[in-house]
């Protein structure tokens, strides 16, 4: 991240938002042209690409993002609510704290800008929701509440966050396991590598080169067999069996077939994104067809129930949950625009005519 120097804090009252702005907020994804901005579900512009970098939306409806050396947090309206004076920084928890860096140590600020938790750090993640976060001190990481002090002494070499199942992994002697809030281990660490919990208290682990399924106590919930395996994500997991792709679902069932060259999570839609060969379909969570993209490339579920493809010569393609094309990009007069699907043009907000007379003319 580029570095951030003081400017001043700006429209502290209007930090926290109402549950309508929150939700509203974290229903828009980024999305970068040259420059970046954030797109409702819609595939609506709803705050204009013009930053540097953004950062999603967290959980109190607020963004980093930052334009030059200066960084600032925004509301979902894209007004500045706090102006940065850090080296580096790290997106607002529920808890009002956002890690910062200063003189190369980090600590934690309040949402009125002001240190709460002084640079002290190596390293510091985000606080969970339990009023934990992870620091490293040197080469070992612990957990601190939101006072500063220290509540699970440091001597991991390496930690996630606690996630909504109040466990978090951490790795020891090269081996993943979850430990509880007050540092206890709920199981040993004996795994190569661990996810966090899902919505449905399950995480995927992997064991002796195969990944199966745990849950809060750490019993074995689904035997590990599968090549690879992600998280649920709306009740259903993506795993890989002799080299394909397919779902199953809380009981280890494969629901949905492992036929696929790939995958994505399904959203909030229940919608996911399936390939075969160099081709990506919709498919509803009975593996039923909703739609084949056109397009072909890498492509990521939004936050927003959008899939976004971006082929091997950068082009972008905004798809809805119905397989309908909302927003490509193209190069107009050498400048990279966003347009809608009958060619208007919506970033710049000009016509094509205009802008290449424009462009000219800087020529």
């Amino acid at each position: 991240m580029k570095r951030l120097f003081l400017v001043m804090i700006l429209f502290i009252s209007s930090t926290i938002c109402t549950a309508k702005e929150n939700m509203f907020a974290n229903e828009m994804s980024r999305f970068c042209l040259i420059e970046c901005g954030f797109l409702n579900s819609k595939g609506e512009i709803a705050i204009d690409p013009v930053f540097d970098y953004v950062n999603q939306f967290s959980s109190i409806g607020l963004a980093l993002v930052g334009s030059g050396y200066k960084s600032v947090f925004i509301n979902f309206r894209g007004e500045s609510i706090v102006d940065t004076k850090f080296d580096d920084a790290e997106g607002f928890s529920a808890n009002f704290l956002a890690a910062v860096k200063l003189n190369n140590h980090w600590g934690y600020i309040s949402d009125d800008g002001l240190i709460a938790i002084e640079p002290q750090f190596t390293e510091a993640k985000s606080f969970a929701e339990n009023g934990l976060a992870p620091v490293r001190w040197e080469d070992e990481w612990g957990f601190i509440n939101t006072k500063g002090v220290v509540v699970i002494r440091a001597q991991f070499e390496d930690v996630y966050s606690f996630d909504e199942s109040a466990l978090a992994r951490v790795k020891k002697n090269n081996r993943w396991g979850f430990i509880n809030e007050k540092g206890a281990w709920i199981t040993k660490n004996e795994f190569d590598f661990v996810y966090g919990f899902a919505d449905n208290f399950l995480a995927a682990v992997k064991k002796d080169g195969k990944y199966g399924f745990i849950d809060t106590k750490g019993n074995t919930v689904i035997q590990p067999q599968f090549d690879y395996a992600a998280n649920f994500a709306r009740g259903l997991a993506i795993v890989q069996k002799n080299g394909k792709l397919g779902y199953i679902n809380e009981k280890g069932e494969m629901v949905i077939k492992a036929e696929f060259d790939g995958a994505v999570d399904f959203n909030i839609n229940d919608v996911a994104a399936v390939k075969r060969g160099k081709s990506w379909n919709l498919i509803n969570k009975k593996g039923k067809l909703i739609a084949a993209l056109k397009y072909n490339g890498s492509i990521e579920p939004l936050s927003n129930g959008l899939f976004l493809i971006e082929d091997r010569f950068y082009n972008q393609y905004w798809y809805n949950s119905s397989g309908e094309l909302l927003l490509y990009t193209d190069a107009v007069c050498s400048m990279m625009t966003l347009k809608k699907t009958d060619g208007t043009i919506i970033w710049p907000r000009t016509t094509e005519k205009e802008l290449c007379k424009y462009l000219t003319k800087l020529r």
